[in-house]
């Protein structure tokens, strides 16, 4: 048996220790606790991170599909061949006396196939500036009536965006962009502008606006006149590109001669008020007539 008073320090001993390892129990205890609540929310972070990159991704996707449709998209080619130097010949000497150094041949110039514009040509509410270059190695720069040359350049008359009793002028251009054409039309004074893949994507869209000055959606019917609104079916216009040789190899295109009575009926045709400014307000005069 031990003493009164060591049974009494043992158990004093006891007692420190066993709180003073409750103690450190507790404060492991609430570090835990804190680590964690702290990784959780760590984790809640880390997935709002990712929803977030994945809407930007989505984003990201969307907006470079609307780049490539109205962005051209331009084929560049790079030649990586190494240029090879040219050594030097020694002069054959004739007898001891070096022959005279001969004169460079003339460059010759390449011909394109560029059909070039002296004056600009007028046709009614169209004016021509460039017919452009023919690019016949790929059917998206033809259709069965009309060539879109590269490079076409033309103008048209028009009523305004913003308003419709005033005229405006149009640029109308046939941009080339790899395998496919990209079609503009911009006003005078670069306040509307609008890239198509088709004409008539490109008119519709300009037609879309006069039809909301008007108040009303369909008043005036675009009716695939985007080739018209280019001054692309003129008939001057088609027998000046029917000239150049390269429309020969235009598989798909109708030549205008094979066409019968395409003249008078495109005539008609530049009187529709979706293409024509004095056409558009006999249209109106004759709703507002009849209401």
């Amino acid at each position: 048996m031990y003493p009164v008073d060591n049974r009494n320090v043992w158990i004093n001993n006891v007692i420190n220790s066993s709180s003073r390892y409750d103690t450190k129990r507790k404060k492991l205890k609430k570090v835990i606790k804190d680590m964690v609540f702290e990784n959780a929310a760590i984790c809640d972070e880390i997935s709002r991170n990712q929803e977030k990159l994945l809407i930007v991704r989505e984003e990201c996707k969307f907006l470079t599909k609307k780049l490539n449709i109205f962005e051209p998209q331009l084929d560049v080619s790079i030649n990586t061949t190494p240029v090879k130097k040219a050594t030097p010949r020694k002069k054959a000497t004739t007898n001891g006396v070096t022959p005279k150094p001969r004169r460079p041949a003339a460059k010759r110039k390449k011909v394109n196939n560029i059909i070039e514009v002296q004056e600009p040509i007028t046709s009614g509410n169209v004016t021509i500036y460039n017919f452009g270059e023919i690019v016949y190695d790929t059917p998206f720069y033809y259709s069965d009536c009309a060539i879109y040359p590269a490079g076409f350049y033309a103008t048209r008359t028009y009523a305004h965006f913003r308003n419709i009793f005033s005229k405006c002028t149009y640029h109308c251009k046939v941009i080339k962009a790899g395998s496919s054409p990209r079609f503009e039309i911009m006003d005078h004074d670069k306040h509307f502008k609008v890239t198509g893949l088709s004409t008539d994507e490109c008119h519709s869209h300009l037609i879309s606006l006069i039809n909301k000055l008007l108040g009303a959606e369909d008043l005036i019917p675009a009716n695939r006149n985007g080739d018209r609104f280019f001054g692309l079916t003129l008939p001057p216009v088609r027998m000046k590109l029917q000239e150049a040789p390269e429309s020969k190899f235009c598989t798909g295109y109708i030549p205008l001669e094979l066409q019968s009575d395409c003249h008078e009926a495109e005539l008609k045709a530049e009187s529709d008020p979706a293409v024509s400014f004095e056409g558009l307000h006999n249209t109106l005069n004759r709703f507002r007539s009849r209401h």
